[in-house]
């Protein structure tokens, strides 16, 4: 219940599940342009060799709110996306989009194991 409380608070302008789609939308962009666009980021070489596209599965990782952090402004909202390679059940990375607290994102971070 208190959950639910500090979520209503938080996610005014939008809810949660709506960031969770917009990070999803961001990761499906990043790996398709990795797998089968130009790869401008260059990021296929970060990636475990001979992985395919429909090799990969996410799965949420966290929703966090940051009131005190190092790395970023505060206020503000991490969405966490694991990335895993599904036939071994092997996580690959861990993808996640900022928001501040009007919900517009800040920051972009991927990391690869």
């Amino acid at each position: 219940m208190l959950a639910k409380q500090i979520e209503n608070l938080v996610f005014k302008n939008k809810s949660k599940d709506e960031l969770i789609k917009i990070t999803m939308s961001s990761l499906s962009g990043l790996l398709a342009d990795v797998y089968t666009g130009d790869d401008v980021n260059a990021l296929k070489k970060e990636f475990p060799e001979g992985i395919k596209i429909e090799d990969i599965s996410v799965q949420l990782n966290a929703s966090v709110i940051y009131l005190d952090s190092k790395e970023f402004s505060v206020p503000c909202i991490e969405i966490a996306i694991d990335i895993i390679h599904e036939k071994s059940q092997y996580e690959i990375g861990t993808y996640s989009l900022i928001f501040d607290v009007t919900c517009e994102q800040i920051d972009e971070v991927l990391v690869i194991n």
